[in-house]
């Protein structure tokens, strides 16, 4: 039920970035939902990454805008929680590395940012509601 709702989410985070790119500041509405999931719950990749996909598909007009930093995510999560352990540190540099990856698909500071202040509640939302299913 959770990826269905952060899906039909995500095409409206997409359809609201192409209906206001040009008259609002906003945050990228999709990756941050898809990045919340992607860092909530590792096992999320298998119906995130193409939604991923699909978010450079439109947005961008290529495939591999965002989406080869994005992919990593889950690998690196993967020997991050191997050697370091599952920890907040961690997945705040892979968000950091996201981000990153949107100032170089040509996004500004202030939507890179608010789409940090965005992607950080829903990921503690979501982080929550996957520890309550698990009780």
């Amino acid at each position: 039920m959770i990826a269905l709702t952060i899906t039909l989410l995500t095409l409206l985070g997409l359809n609201m970035n192409m209906a206001f790119s040009s008259s609002l500041m906003q945050p990228d509405w999709a990756m941050a939902l898809l990045l919340a999931s992607l860092l909530a719950q590792r096992h999320n990749w298998f119906w995130a990454l193409p939604l991923i996909l699909l978010h450079d598909v439109v947005l961008y007009w290529s495939p591999a805008a965002s989406f080869m930093v994005v992919a990593m995510i889950p690998l690196a999560m993967i020997y991050f929680d191997q050697h370091l352990g599952a920890g907040l540190p961690q997945r705040l540099l892979l968000l950091l590395l996201a981000l990153l990856a949107m100032l170089v698909d040509g996004w500004t500071l202030q939507a890179s940012l608010l789409t940090m202040c965005l992607c950080v509640p829903v990921w503690h939302l979501l982080t929550r509601q996957y520890a309550q299913q698990a009780a």
